[in-house]
This record gives structure tokens, sequence and C-alpha cells, in this order.
């Protein structure tokens, strides 16, 4: 039988204040104290577990800076001329574009990482502790704290230590793995070897459990929420990233094959109305708010409500030019990749004098800085299954795949062969998920560096390897931390 639970309620912080959560939870914002008592029923764990995924909004993670990061510090970066000062804001990223990086500008995203990780330790260690709770339902809240608690480190691996096979044995400098609750911590730095080890074991773990199904019934969308085939997929993106391609196609070919998901299968445009400019033509699938609902996998949703202790600036804010305040623009480099009749330029509009990046146009009308954000989607999915196969000399089968998403796009099929076929696979994937926060890490797993031509900033050329692949640890946490070791360069 499973447990139904309506969200109406907020979750404990290591600071013990509560975080309103969104509308797709059916929990009304409000910031308040809390005892640990929230630990003490069934309810309150679900409560507590339904704040982790809350959390993922924050603005050092899904608010902003992970979302944008990958890439702003790419070849996907450009920071727009037509700016107003609003748009140079710290809070907009733009050391991020500049590659100007010190101990401060890594901050929020270190943080909020660890603060989610700090409420997912509480969960599991306070998981006993409810009387009432069911055996089957502390599994599955086991299992989703284990797969937010994996991604969390994850992300904070992938920007804070250089890629997986940067050392042959991966015994290069990674992040702290933290398992337990307490201010008074003070971790030393695993080895991207041990993070790693650390992450697909967690990850092995729930996925075991979450195979038996849900037992805890929500309300909303199912992608708002990890299952068993949302936490595969993000397993295969993590066996993607190390590169053991092999691993990654197993858990992409079950989602794919078994998900009951769908891609989208051609792309429509519509017009809306648009703060400011009138009507443009955008992309009807990734309008309003649910973007590619079809094919979405598991999803954020992005909003400034409660702004002085989430978001602040939603992604919107980072993108759209709002009245010139972007902080990111499209870069000639990326733009000039699509084929005059591709549906998906309609995710870039010209202001001003730059392009812009509408592919979160946000709810219009009410909310027009809230939209959806998709961790990763069905098409991520079928881009890597095509790499893979390509690699394996699955050349047919690799062609199928990556031209479902040319076609769709009104883009020419690819037909290449051999390394090139690899290589304009990996060109759509950047085309596709541009925006999505994948390019940086795509390079860093290639090993690549990469050259800006539309370059505004001092460092328009990284040749790999590079210490800016490594972002620097947070001044405060090597204050406060004397186990820690900063990376070098900085």
């Amino acid at each position: 039988m499973k447990t139904i639970f309506k969200y109406k309620a907020i979750f404990l912080i290591s600071a013990l204040v509560l975080l309103g959560c969104d509308d797709y939870l059916d929990v009304e914002p409000e910031t308040a104290v809390a005892s640990s008592s929230v630990f003490e029923t069934q309810e309150g764990i679900l409560i507590a577990l339904n704040g982790a995924y809350t959390f993922l909004k924050l603005k050092g993670i899904y608010g902003t800076d992970f979302a944008v990061i990958g890439d702003a510090a790419s070849d996907n970066g450009k920071i727009p001329s037509d700016r107003e000062s609003a748009g140079a804001n710290s809070d907009r990223l733009p050391h991020a574009y500049l590659l100007n990086l010190n101990a401060s500008t890594t901050t929020l995203l270190w943080q909020d990482a660890y603060i989610l990780i700090n409420n997912v330790n509480a969960i599991l260690e306070n998981i006993d502790k409810p009387s009432d709770i069911t055996d089957d339902v502390k599994a599955q809240v086991m299992a989703e704290a284990k797969v937010i608690r994996a991604y969390a480190h994850f992300c904070l691996v992938q920007l804070f230590a250089q890629d997986f096979n940067a050392t042959s044995d991966q015994s290069h400098p990674g992040v702290p793995i933290v398992t337990e609750t307490g201010i008074d911590n003070k971790p030393t730095r695993n080895s991207v070897g041990e993070v790693f080890d650390f992450i697909f074991s967690e990850m092995d773990e729930a996925i075991a459990i979450l195979q038996n199904g849900n037992v805890i019934s929500r309300e909303g969308e199912r992608f708002y929420f990890l299952d068993y085939f949302s936490s595969l997929s993000l397993r295969a993106k993590m066996h993607f990233y190390v590169t053991d391609y092999a691993a990654a196609l197993s858990d992409a070919n079950t989602v794919i094959n078994q998900g009951g998901y769908s891609l989208i299968e051609n792309y429509t445009t519509g017009f809306y109305e648009s703060a400011g400019l009138g009507q443009l033509e955008f992309i009807n699938e990734w309008a309003g708010p649910a973007i590619v609902q079809q094919e979405s996998i598991f999803q954020v949703y992005v909003n400034e409500a409660g702004a002085a202790t989430t978001t602040n600036r939603s992604i919107i804010d980072i993108y759209t030019s709002n009245n010139g305040n972007a902080a990111h623009a499209i870069p000639n480099d990326l733009f000039n990749l699509y084929e005059a009749g591709d549906i998906r330029l309609n995710w870039y509009k010209i202001e001003n004098t730059d392009q812009h990046v509408f592919k979160y146009p946000g709810e219009f009308g009410a909310a027009p800085d809230d939209t959806p954000f998709s961790v990763i989607r069905l098409t991520e999915l079928v881009l890597m299954k095509a790499e893979i196969e390509a690699r394996n000399g699955q050349e047919t089968l690799a062609r199928n795949l990556v031209n479902q998403i040319t076609a769709r796009a009104n883009a020419s099929a690819i037909v290449s062969s051999g390394d090139q076929l690899i290589e304009d696979i990996i060109t759509e994937r950047r085309k596709e998920l541009a925006y999505e926060g994948n390019r940086l890490f795509d390079l860093k797993r290639l090993q690549r560096g990469f050259t800006r031509n539309d370059c505004s900033a001092e460092i328009c050329t990284i040749t790999y390897p590079s210490d800016l692949y490594a972002w620097p640890i947070p001044q405060a946490e090597l204050n406060g931390n004397p186990n820690l070791n900063q990376n070098e360069g900085y």
C-alpha cells in the first residue's frame, strides 16, 4: 500500500531556519524556527525529505550557479555588450565567463551544496527515530536521500576538482566526503577516486531499493521527484563523465527502453507576449511552466519566491535580458553552429546589439522569472547513447539516434563516420544541450581546452590541462578548516 503524503510544511536546515517550498510540492512558503521534533514522526521525515528537494534550487546550485557555470565558463559563454549596470553584479556570475576566479567567487556553490548534504545527513541520522515509520517508507526515504547526497557530491567534484582521468589512479584532490552532521567537523579533501567510489556506492544501494517501486505517492508531476529511472539517468550521467562508457550505456538503455519517456518528435513554435519586447516566437515545448515535459526525467522549479533565502536571482535573470540586465549572451562561436532553418534559433533573440538566451522564457505574465530547469532529460540520454555507440563502432545506430534530434529541429542529418561522426555528435550535443549546464564538464571529460573567437575577456583560450578547470576552494572554508588545501594556481 502506498503512503499518500500531501506536503503542507517546511524543512529544517542547519541553521534551524525553514525555507518555503515550491507550488508543485503543494507547500505554502513561510519562514519559521524548527526543533528536532520534525523527525519524531513519519510525516516529519517526509517533510524533511521534501525540504531536501527544495534545497536543490538554492542559488548556489540550480537557482543560478551550477545551472549557469557549465556554460558561462566554457566556449558557450559571453557577457552581453548591451547589459546595464545591474548585469555586472557579482550575483550574475561575470567571474564565470571572465574566468576571474578567486576564493570568494565560489563560496555560494560550495556552501549551498554542503547545506544540502548536511540536511540529507540529518534525515539519514534520524531515520529510525519515528516509531510510526514503516519499513517500506523508511527504505524509500533512505534511497532518495542517498541519491540526493551522491548527486550533491557529484556537482562539487565536477567543479572543484580536475577531471576524473587527470591522474591515472584518480589520486588527485577531490572534495570532502561528508556523511555526518556537525558544525565542528573539519574534513580533509578526499581523492577524486574516493569521491566517485562513494558516489557510486550510494547510487547503487539506492537504485537497488528504488527498483522495487515507490510506496510514497506525491501530488505533482513525476519528474520533480527521484525514482528508479531518474536515479538510473543520473548514474548514467555520472558514469559518462568518468568515461565508463559501458556502464553509462547500460543505464541509459534501461531508461530509454523501459522508462516510459518519449522524445519530442518535432519542435514547434508559437508567438508569446514577452515583457518589454511584445510578441516573440518561441519553441512551444520550451515555453511556460512545463518545459520539455514529455521527456523531462528530473527537474527543479526555480523561482524568486523567498528571495532572501533561496535564489535571489533566477536563471532567467542570468540569460534573458530583463530590460538589458542579462549577464550572459550567446557567442557567435555557438550561434553560427546552427543552420539558418534550425528551429532552435528561437532559443536566442536579439535585444539591442546582442543575441540573448531565451531557452527559459519563463511563465509569461504573473511570474516571468519562474521557470523549470531540467537536471536531466531524455534527449541527453539519447545523445549520450549516440556518442557511445559511435565509439563502439555502431555507426548506423549512432546516426539514427542523433538524427532524431537533428530532424525535429529541422537541421541537416549527420552522415559522417569514424572519428568525424563522434565529433559531429559532440557538436550536436553542444547545440541541443546549450545552456543546460553541461559544456564545461564535457570539455573536461574529453580533456580539451577551448578558444573563444567572440571574446571580450582577458582569457579567450584555455589549453588542457589547466588550473582553471578546478575551481578554488572558498577562502572562508580554508580559514575555518586547516585540513583543507587549495587547488593549484590560486
